[in-house]
């Protein structure tokens, strides 16, 4: 049962829905990563709110198909969308929203989540006129309900929401290129639910139903239709026929997922032994092995079983001998020892941080204040002017530090590609006096003033918006314009004295005790 709930849930990952609005969308054309920069440019221009949620949606999508999937950027984008509906009071987008979220947090396994959307979804659904969208709405929530009764491993109530998704499918009319995966997955999750219920000949009525269905956008979902239809002909005993369902798969250049691969290998070696084809059960027992992610798990379990073993034979001798009784409080003395020079050294480490924290925060939040009063008349000692060669001219200096000013307040900062010559530009003025004024005003280099400046508006960020407590620090060094996570470690480190994630922990204690 254990195995089969695995195949399971690997299916169900299969009904994650297209959450850019993919009938408008010809994926063969453009790719995920054109998509989000010319999204990112759209964005950027004066354009209305609806056509930002739809922007929004189709970077939600985007971001889960490009090389390295962002699940957290898409989780970000479907939020941001969410916004856009809720302030429109749009109830159609309502309704679309709350069951892409819901369908977001089925795909990463959050059950907890889902049922409270899928409800607000439906009390959105439940409002619009009766139509096409209405329909298609509606067939899409029982999908989700039965997805959801499905993971409980109840088959028979899920079996109901899809037969009922299939009804208001019925209602709309032949698939087309909006609906069509909506069809496809209604008919193979009712294939997947009577396979479970060992309803083997409906099973595999619906999988060639799921299968018959051509569907350009989502060509992969066959390979989950024909894994499926394999678990069938093994319950029926037609093991020929599970192998040549699988070999079909695995003989495409296309198929690349190993986890669905690993699946396949385990029914093809279960069929060749039922078959006695000792050379094939063999190969496949080889090909299970080759694949990284089981070697990785088998390891794994391997070693936990080792040192389980070895704890239990030590025990074993230890009470056969009073010596080894000894050695055993001996060694918990040790440990126990170790583990309070740990913790000391761990508790000193944290107050150091904090101490340093609450010492920079402190100067961060005076800093204004300070600078005012830098910026008072001086007298300076003779020997100090000698020290510093400057020959800008004084009405160039004066603009200049009226520019670093407006500058300064207006983030412009944490722009990346920023350079000592693009700032003159700006600025109207050569790169010699901009540099010379930063010295002699600012005390430091241009790339020291710049860190700072960033530095201090990241921290201020976290300590003014809970909400970046939650963010990684690789993206906290993108929002303040460093080109790596490496770098902006080591100089916010140098800046405040501690690690951004030690900053991150003060911060969020800061938070939560006001």
């Amino acid at each position: 049962m254990t195995f089969c709930l695995m195949i399971f849930c690997s299916a169900q990952n299969q009904n994650q829905e297209d959450l850019s609005g993919a009938e408008t969308l010809d994926k063969s054309k453009i790719s995920p990563e054109s998509i989000l920069n010319q999204s990112i440019e759209k964005l950027e221009q004066p354009i209305s709110e609806e056509e930002k949620y739809e922007v929004r949606m189709k970077m939600a999508d985007a971001y889960l198909k490009i090389k390295k999937p962002d699940f957290a950027k898409s989780t970000e984008m479907l939020f941001k969308a969410k916004e856009i509906a809720e302030k429109l009071d749009n109830t159609k987008l309502k309704a679309k929203i709350y069951g892409s979220i819901a369908n977001q947090y089925s795909f990463l396994n959050f059950p907890d989540k889902i049922k409270p959307y899928l409800d607000l979804s439906k009390q959105q659904v439940d409002k619009l006129s009766n139509g096409y969208e209405k329909n298609f709405l509606t067939a899409r929530l029982y999908i989700e309900y039965g997805n959801l009764e499905a993971d409980k491993e109840n088959f028979l109530v899920a079996k109901k929401d899809y037969q009922k998704a299939l009804k208001f499918l019925g209602n709309i009319g032949n698939p087309n290129k909006k609906n069509i995966f909506q069809f496809r997955r209604a008919f193979y999750n009712m294939g997947v639910s009577y396979a479970y219920l060992k309803q083997n000949d409906s099973a595999e009525y619906f999988l060639n139903k799921a299968l018959a269905i051509r569907d350009t956008e989502n060509k992969e979902f066959k390979y989950f239709i024909y894994n499926t239809l394999a678990k069938v002909y093994i319950d029926k005993y037609e093991n020929q026929r599970a192998i040549d369902s699988l070999e079909t798969v695995l003989k495409e250049d296309a198929f690349k997922d190993n986890r669905l691969k690993s699946d396949m290998y385990k029914k093809l070696i279960a069929s060749y032994k039922a078959l006695n084809n000792k050379e094939k059960y063999i190969e496949y027992s080889e090909k299970l092995l080759e694949l990284e992610p089981d070697v990785k798990d088998n390891n794994l379990k391997a070693i936990n079983t080792a040192v389980s073993e070895e704890q239990k034979n030590l025990l074993e001798k230890i009470s056969d001998k009073e010596s080894y009784n000894q050695l055993l409080i001996f060694g918990c003395l040790l440990l126990i020892f170790v583990g309070g020079v740990s913790v000391f050294y761990i508790n000193q480490k944290r107050k150091k941080e904090k101490l340093i924290y609450q010492n920079f925060i402190s100067n961060l939040e005076t800093k204004d204040t300070v600078e005012i009063a830098e910026q008072e008349p001086e007298v300076l000692v003779q020997e100090e002017k000698e020290k510093i060669a400057f020959s800008v001219p004084s009405s160039a200096e004066t603009m200049i530090l009226e520019k670093l000013e407006k500058f300064e307040a207006s983030n412009k900062f944490t722009n990346s590609k920023l350079s000592v010559a693009s700032l003159a530009v700006m600025f109207k003025t050569n790169p010699s006096y901009l540099s010379e004024t930063i010295k002699k005003h600012k005390e430091k280099n241009f790339n020291n003033y710049i860190n700072e400046l960033r530095i201090n508006y990241i921290c201020k960020q976290i300590l003014e918006r809970p909400e970046f407590l939650n963010y990684k620090i690789s993206y906290l060094a993108e929002e303040a314009g460093f080109s790596s996570h490496s770098s902006f470690t080591t100089v916010f480190k140098s800046i405040t004295g501690i690690s951004p994630s030690a900053f991150l922990r003060e911060a969020e204690k800061k938070h939560k005790n006001i």
